[in-house]
């Protein structure tokens, strides 16, 4: 394992999405039910193999903003952190929950692809600065790259879904919205063949019935992702075609 993420939830269990982001990024998942018990769980001693090092997924229904309270109030900073709100119905806990400082809030009522996608990009950050600092640790810190995907491919890029946007070799690149939804169901799914229908679904949010329509709405905007992203020596050539399947992202 890859590192560990506890997640406060009130007893029906993780959240399956955030779970398979979680887990996709090579995490174990630490189920806690009460505050008490998900602060045990946070001052534990965490193993050696967990190199980057602890997470946390609290849900808002769950006591969230309580435990983050209580952890700033003990702690200069908290540790990586994704707040989930499965009722939504009140903006409060989200400006509380980034004033905080946390590093992520989703909805319950997201898409599910979308709050894969969050979880998987704050596990693998979290990821990345555990082994730098380890790295950091050992004096071996011209080691590159810090992390690979299954197809050996270095996450060395951060993808800001809120503002549509992709940090890479300290340059911007923006996505329109469309754009946006396809890379961001590309990356939760990375390294797995993304079928056509699933990105029409998710892009243009709405269903053909005629497969070819969909097909020619969809092309031009893959093809502008694509463009856009071969600018860019880090994310150029990363979106494959799997002839008859769909595309992936690498």
């Amino acid at each position: 394992m890859n590192g560990c993420a506890i997640y406060l939830n009130n007893g029906h269990g993780p959240d399956p999405a955030i779970v398979r982001g979680l887990t996709g990024a090579g995490f174990e998942i630490r189920d806690t039910h009460s505050i008490a018990e998900t602060l045990i769980n946070l001052q534990g001693d965490k193993p050696r193999d967990h190199i980057g090092r602890m997470l946390l997924v609290a849900e808002v229904q769950s006591g969230a903003i309580p435990l983050l309270t209580m952890l700033r109030k003990n702690a200069n900073q908290l540790p990586p952190t994704l707040v989930i709100d499965n009722d939504g119905a009140s903006i409060r806990p989200a400006i509380e929950a980034l004033n905080l400082g946390v590093r992520d809030y989703v909805l319950g009522t997201d898409p599910p692809f979308h709050r894969e996608s969050r979880a998987r990009v704050l596990a693998e950050q979290t990821l990345a600065i555990g082994v730098a600092e380890m790295l950091a640790e050992e004096e071996e810190i011209e080691v590159e790259p810090l992390y690979k995907s299954a197809s050996g491919q270095p996450i060395n890029f951060v993808w800001d879904v809120r503002a549509n946007a992709i940090m890479a070799q300290g340059h911007f690149i923006r996505l329109s919205p469309v754009e946006g939804h396809m890379f961001d169901l590309l990356l939760s799914r990375r390294d797995h063949v993304v079928s056509v229908d699933d990105l029409i679904k998710c892009a243009l949010h709405k269903q053909y019935d005629d497969v070819e329509e969909g097909i020619k709405v969809l092309r031009p905007h893959m093809m502008r992702l694509r463009k856009k992203l071969d600018h860019n020596p880090v994310m150029a050539h990363r979106i494959s075609t799997v002839r008859g399947n769909g595309y992936m992202f690498c």
